[in-house]
């Protein structure tokens, strides 16, 4: 025979994944409610002032992070890592056709690493002038076929 259980029954895996993701969609509107209150919803390349809306248009506001989410996924959420720019701006940094520079100073630390900080004023350069790229060679040991 079987005796009835004195602990509930747990709740499904379901419910605590759509909770986890619950909260991380709402730190998210957090995090960029801050960042546009700190760049007062102007673009931090161009100075545009940006507006929110669905069409893809050069004044729509925009959230680029400084380092990648994947590179840096603890930063996800650090409103250091984020600036506030437009359609246009953010497409060319996403593209690297920009890249940002800052103080040395004005630099912050996450697990060991020193990363710039978007509390501070930074500097936007083309990518042919700029100090730090990504640069990637192929070289080719055997031809194929």
């Amino acid at each position: 025979m079987s005796e009835h259980r004195s602990f509930p029954k747990p709740t499904p895996r379901v419910e605590d994944r759509t909770a986890k993701r619950r909260d991380v969609a709402n730190a998210w509107l957090e995090c960029r409610a801050f960042v546009d209150q700190r760049d007062r919803y102007r673009c931090r390349v161009c100075q545009r002032q940006t507006m929110r809306t669905l069409t893809l248009c050069a004044e729509r506001a925009e959230h680029h992070h400084i380092v990648g989410r994947r590179i840096a996924p603890q930063l996800r959420l650090d409103v250091r890592n984020i600036l506030h720019c437009c359609g246009g701006c953010h497409s060319k940094l996403t593209r690297h056709e920009l890249y940002v520079e800052g103080r040395a100073e004005d630099m912050f630390t996450s697990d060991g690493r020193r990363f710039w900080n978007a509390d501070y004023p930074l500097h936007f350069k083309p990518a042919e002038s700029a100090t730090f790229r990504c640069v990637t060679t192929y070289s080719v040991t055997q031809p194929y076929g």
